[in-house]
């Protein structure tokens, strides 16, 4: 799958594990040098302007006689593995017990940590050998502990603290062959307060299979993907897989996290995200379009923004993305796997959270009307739409609510207690429908209001409430398929940019004085591409999804799963160059993330050849 002679490594992709704290990439800057490093805190791999990197990367060393050598690499589901040309090897396997497994044949192998910049080992605030000789135990305040453990060979510590600087400038830990066998074994833990119990060490080849067939296991949720694209529908399925959590710390069921070596959170409306392509098992899709909810505010109805492992909920808001899911899975699969008791249980919060946006974000105009006071609230942090200012009425926010009122509609009627509210809720719906189709849409596409006045925006999601499907009028379903589908406005040949290349607005990254990374201001997307062909799909227009959705799903293929490409290395609008990706900005752009993952899976398994 990734390595020095494939077709995808870890530069951008980090080698991980379902239900593992433990990830390793590749330098960016030292091509050849795996890092390893640990998703309890997240923050940015490397040293920019605006912002330091991690301190917490141990530097991944292949020993051969205790020194260094240089290495090739190859990881998939089951390991990752160091090569010499000697024939040394080195071999990495995680687990989903807080712990991994080292296994060199006629090598040792050395974990070194360094910061982001390779200065120093500040992160450790102290090293110690336990008194039973089982091991060696670090500290490393808000990254954890770890502790090390020979299994078979040798273990040898190097721990220098430099008094005049007050932090450690060096801690190597060196696992090191027998000398008569030519094989070490070990294994390295990972945790918070304690050692968490891990049971046995099984054999090491044992726990390799286990790997797989625990990747095997987790990919029968999905659905075949379309001739073409089974290769790539492994790598996304694995790019989920592989951000999927356990239950621990703040999680208090798995989760699948945005990133691993940046963003390491989990975000309410991903995980619905996460969960539409999950279509041969919808009662783990369902699931996961629930699981937010354990942290909902009890009070207001609202959900977190993000939640990581060692924070409780973070504040800030994200779209009530859930009604469109349940949209999604409801066409594909129907609703039997909502049953009577799960509907009992979920009606209550789904309906405070709907009644959540309608209360506290109500634009006062006398109806279910809300009005966006953070580009958050759209889910697209830069959008066009808000360009004249905050608090806006939001077309986008509004096609969310219609599509989260009629979910809590039909949780409604599958419930005991709550199938008397199913026709105010789809009353409700329709009525704001026909509020969105009469006020916001402009003869060209739907319109952002600020102080009751149209903003002048070129944005791509002018479009997005197609995901209304046929709710909306045919005139608008027709005319909206007609824009996405002209060359060189929106659509490119990598698929739908979330600006028109014919704004002076479009750029592709960071730019003065936005600081912060493009995101839906040009570059070519995977959620506003899978939500459009969805939309498309819904209102009867399959041969337009089915065109977009390939063009997107071609270039993710080509270029790998990351969140968003640049369709041109140039400005169409004045033909000025455009600044790119590279090097890392350590924005979410950078890394591959199952977030786009999530919607080539939709795209590949729902949309295209359907």
């Amino acid at each position: 799958m990734f390595g020095t002679y494939e077709r995808f490594n870890l530069v951008r992709a980090a080698f991980a594990r379902n239900a593992s704290n433990t990830y390793v990439f590749e330098d960016f800057y030292t091509r050849g040098r795996l890092r390893l490093g640990n998703n309890w805190t997240g923050g940015p791999l490397y040293n920019t302007s605006a912002m330091k990197g991690t301190s917490f990367l141990f530097d991944i060393k292949l020993l051969v006689n205790g020194t260094p050598v240089k290495y090739s690499y190859f990881a998939d589901e089951a390991s990752l593995k160091l090569s010499s040309d000697s024939c040394a090897e080195a071999e990495i396997a995680l687990t989903d017990r807080s712990h991994f497994r080292i296994r060199g044949k006629n090598a040792g192998l050395r974990l070194e940590l360094r910061s982001s910049s390779g200065e120093n080992a500040e992160a450790c605030r102290g090293m110690c050998a336990l008194l039973d000789g089982s091991g060696w135990e670090g500290e490393f305040g808000k990254y954890g502990k770890l502790f090390f453990t020979s299994i078979a060979g040798s273990l040898s510590v190097t721990a220098i603290y430099d008094d005049k600087e007050q932090a450690y400038s060096l801690v190597r830990i060196d696992f090191l062959p027998d000398a008569i066998t030519g094989i070490c074994e070990a294994a390295v833990h990972d945790y918070r307060d304690d050692l968490l119990p891990f049971g046995e060490y099984e054999d090491f080849d044992e726990l390799v299979g286990n790997n797989c067939a625990d990747f095997e296991a987790f990919s029968r949720i999905y659905r075949d993907a379309a001739p073409g694209y089974e290769e790539m529908a492994k790598y996304a399925r694995w790019t989920v897989w592989s951000h999927r959590t356990k239950a621990i710390g703040t999680f208090q069921q798995p989760h699948i996290l945005f990133q691993n070596t940046w963003g390491c959170a989990a975000a309410p409306w991903q995980q619905s995200y996460n969960a539409m392509p999950m279509l041969a098992d919808p009662k783990e899709a369902w699931r996961q379009i629930c699981v937010m909810f354990l942290y909902q505010d009890e009070r207001t109805g609202r959900l977190p923004n993000m939640v990581t492992y060692s924070n409780p909920p973070m504040q800030g808001m994200q779209p009530p993305f859930q009604g469109f899911a349940l949209d999604f899975l409801f066409r594909n699969v129907g609703d039997n796997f909502i049953t009577e008791d799960e509907a009992e249980r979920m009606y209550p919060k789904m309906a405070a959270w709907a009644n959540y946006w309608t209360t506290y974000r109500n634009a006062g105009l006398g109806d279910d009307v809300i009005a966006s006071i953070s580009p958050h609230e759209s889910g697209w942090d830069d959008l066009t739409l808000f360009k004249d200012g905050l608090p806006t009425i939001d077309p986008n926010a509004i096609a969310f609510i219609i599509l989260m009122m009629e979910g809590v509609a039909r949780i409604a009627g599958k419930s005991r207690s709550y199938a008397d509210t199913y026709d105010m809720w789809m009353s409700r719906a329709k009525k704001l429908t026909s509020t969105l189709v009469n006020e916001y849409w402009d003869g060209e596409r739907f319109v952002a209001k600020y102080k009751g006045k149209p903003v002048d925006s070129l944005s791509l999601s002018s479009y997005q409430a197609i995901m209304l499907g046929k709710r909306l009028p045919q005139h608008i379903i027709d005319k909206i398929a007609e824009k996405l589908t002209i060359d060189g406005q929106w659509l490119t040949e990598i698929g739908l940019a979330s600006e028109s290349m014919l704004s002076a607005e479009a750029r592709f990254a960071p730019s003065i004085p936005r600081h912060y990374a493009s995101f839906t201001s040009g570059r070519v997307i995977g959620p506003l591409n899978m939500i459009l062909t969805v939309g498309l799909q819904a209102a009867g227009k399959q041969k337009e999804a089915d065109l977009i959705a390939r063009r997107f799903c071609d270039h993710l293929s080509r270029e790998g799963i990351i969140l968003g490409y640049a369709p041109y290395n140039y400005l169409k609008f004045d033909g000025r160059a455009a600044a790119q990706q590279i090097p890392p900005h350590n924005s979410d752009g950078w890394p591959w993330s199952p977030w786009t993952a999530n919607c080539f899976l939709t795209m590949a398994t729902g949309i295209i050849g359907k």
